[in-house]
C-alpha cells in the first residue's frame, strides 16, 4: 500500500499576534534587560547614602532632590544592565542559566537593546546633571564606564 502525499494535511500558519497583544511581553523583556533585582539593591544603597548625608529633616525640596537622585540613578543603572547584556549576548546564548534572557533568546533585537541602554543611561545622566548636580552625574558616568569597560570584560 502506498501513501498518497496529497492526503497529508498541513496546519495553517499561525498569524502573528497584534502589537497590542504582544506589548506586555515586550515591556517585560525590556524590564528584564535592566536587571531589576540588582537595581533594587542599587536604589537601597543610594537611598541610604542620601539619608545618611542629608540634614535631619527631609521635606520639601529635599524630598524632590531624593526623588531625582533615585530616578537618575535607576535610569543609569538600568541602562548599564541593558548594555551589559548587549555586550554579553553571545556568551549568554551558550550558558543554560542565561540562554533564556531576552537577547540570546531572540525576543529583543540587539539594536533595540543597544538603543534602549544608551537612551536610559543618557536620560539618567541628564536627570542627575540637571536636577541633582554635576558631581552626581560625573559619578554616574564613571560608574557606567567602569562597569562596562572593566567589570564586563573581566567576567
Amino acid at each position: 500500500m502506498t501513501i498518497d502525499s496529497t492526503l497529508i494535511l498541513e496546519a495553517p500558519p499561525v498569524p502573528p499576534k497584534p502589537v497590542a497583544a504582544r506589548f506586555p511581553a515586550v515591556l517585560a523583556d525590556f524590564w528584564a534587560l535592566t536587571k531589576p533585582e540588582i537595581n533594587l539593591l542599587v536604589l537601597i544603597a543610594t537611598f541610604t547614602g542620601f539619608y545618611l548625608g542629608a540634614p535631619a529633616q527631609i521635606k520639601g525640596p529635599r524630598l524632590l532632590l531624593l526623588t531625582h537622585t533615585l530616578l537618575g540613578t535607576l535610569l543609569v543603572a538600568g541602562g548599564a544592565g541593558t548594555l551589559n547584556q548587549y555586550l554579553e549576548r553571545g556568551f549568554d546564548a551558550r550558558m543554560k542559566r542565561t540562554a533564556r534572557r531576552p537577547l540570546p533568546s531572540g525576543r529583543v533585537e540587539p539594536s533595540s537593546a543597544l538603543a534602549f541602554g544608551i537612551l536610559a543611561s543618557l536620560a539618567g545622566v541628564i536627570v542627575l546633571a540637571v536636577e541633582v548636580n554635576g558631581f552626581a552625574a560625573s559619578l554616574a558616568v564613571a560608574t557606567l564606564a567602569g562597569y562596562l569597560g572593566l567589570y564586563t570584560p573581566l567576567k
